[in-house]
Order: C-alpha cells, then structure tokens, then sequence
C-alpha cells in the first residue's frame, strides 16, 4: 500500500529517486505510464497485472474504451530501480505530465502517482477545498 506525498527532484537524465517507504514492493520491477489529470502512475507488476485484466474487460466495439486502452498500454514502460531507488521517466512520460525539475511522488494504494510540483499544489489545493466543503458526495462505505 502506498500513502502520503513526497518531494523530489528530477535529475538532468530524466531520472527520480522514488521514496525508501516504497521500494520493497517495486523490487521485482514496476511499470510506468500516463494517468490522468496529467500525472504519471507507477504500478508494482502484480498490480499492473489487475490493470492489465480490467482493461481486458473493455469492450473493444466502443472507440472511447478502445482508445483508453490503447493509451494506457502504448505509455506503458516496465522499469526497475537501480541501487539508488531511482526510476527513469521516457521524454514522452514526461512530457505527458508536464514534469520539469521539482516532482510530487505521491501514494494513491495500490499506485504512485508522479505530478509536477506546481500542478500537484493547485490540484492539492482544489481537492482539499472541496474536501473540506464535503457532505456526502457518494457512498465511503462508513469511512466517515
């Protein structure tokens, strides 16, 4: 399980170091590719296989379910650490989420998501206005 927002740096190489907290369930490998609202998401193997199967169950008649899966697999890049910790985002991925110097790892469960620190900061900002201003937009199953 992966939780709470982390700063780093992308270095010169295109390269991030990703949290200590986090490496031991992305040993085995992981697989970047774009996520919406413009970040980036990286899934340990075992969960991209979850991905993988839900995508499967897309129909393939229906052009929106197509091309969602298309993008998401033809973004796709399996990747490993190296004994830093540090991941290598392609120029594509990077270009996708905008990402310059300054990045926001963030934990999302079973995912990381990777944004640019400015664009996680005005989405933090919205996000936890509207949070806070919350009734009960939808079921939480008892969260609160």
């Amino acid at each position: 399980m992966f939780l709470g927002e982390y700063q780093h740096t992308l270095d010169p190489k295109g390269r991030v170091i990703l949290p200590s907290a986090f490496r031991d369930e992305l040993e085995e490998g992981l697989v970047m590719t774009v996520g919406l609202d413009h970040c980036l998401t990286i899934h340990p193997l075992a969960d991209w296989q979850r991905v993988l199967e839900n995508l499967r169950a897309l129909r393939t008649t229906d052009r929106r379910e197509r091309m969602f899966a298309r993008m998401l697999t033809a973004s796709a890049h399996p990747e490993t650490l190296d004994r830093q910790g540090r991941v290598t985002i392609p120029a594509r991925l990077r270009e996708y989420a905008r990402l310059r110097k300054e990045i926001t790892v963030v934990g999302a469960d079973s995912r990381l998501e990777l944004w640019d620190n400015e664009a996680w900061d005005a989405y933090r900002a919205e996000g936890m206005a509207n949070f806070a201003d919350t009734e009960r937009p939808f079921d939480v199953g008892g969260i609160f």
